[in-house]
């Protein structure tokens, strides 16, 4: 347990639905990719091939996978996204500019999938069809790199349009594929706004 905040972890408050009322692109840019995205790519014998980043927001991780040798889908509904992707004009980048439920994934394309701080967002019944699509849209030997906050994060008191699972639910989400690490972050903390929050994260690394 930690007791300092990450500031990787901080995202920000939503209104009611599982829409983001404030540019998280704007509010993260620039920053170092998360170190789940790090760790995921040790696990990458060859990092090449493609890459699908979701809720991309500031393309803090887009940016560490292109230079890592990964051409990458990139999906957020944020515009901002756009912008900073034509700021990296890296012709390997496809920035989309859609929410991560109406992207359709491609069957066995890619060889990482990246989802930081999204999927909670995303109400249940959506939530598990977007793991299906994202399972199934893994290569062989594809890794899967994702975040799922705890029934015990303090937003699920509060956050009525968000999913919170138990780590028996999430374990279940992924039994098509095997663990490669799975780690609790709890602390206590801020959020983007640097407003008071308990965090129960889920940090997981997952392999076809």
């Amino acid at each position: 347990m930690s007791t300092d905040a990450r500031d990787e972890d901080r995202v920000e408050t939503v209104e009611p639905g599982p829409w983001r009322r404030k540019s998280y692109a704007l509010l993260r840019r620039g920053r170092q990719p998360n170190t789940l995205v790090v760790r995921a790519l040790e696990f990458v014998d060859q990092p090449s091939g493609h890459a699908l980043d979701l809720g991309a927001g500031p393309l803090n991780d887009t940016r560490l996978l292109l230079q890592a040798g990964f051409a990458v889908d990139a999906v957020d509904r944020d515009p901002l996204m756009l912008s900073l992707a034509a700021r990296l004009n890296d012709r390997r980048l496809n920035a989309i500019h859609d929410d991560i439920r109406n992207f359709a994934i491609e069957p066995e394309r890619y060889s990482l999938i990246v989802a930081i701080n999204t999927l909670p967002f995303l109400l249940r019944s959506d939530l598990t069809e977007v793991l299906a699509a994202i399972i199934g849209g893994l290569a062989r030997n594809g890794i899967l790199c994702c975040t799922l906050f705890s029934v015990d994060d303090s937003w699920a008191e509060c956050k009525p349009y968000m999913t919170f699972l138990t780590r028996d639910e999430v374990e279940g989400f992924f039994t098509e594929l095997r663990p490669l690490e799975f780690t609790e972050r709890v602390y206590d903390g801020v959020d983007a706004d640097n407003s008071p929050k308990h965090w129960h994260i889920f940090r997981c690394i997952y392999q076809k």
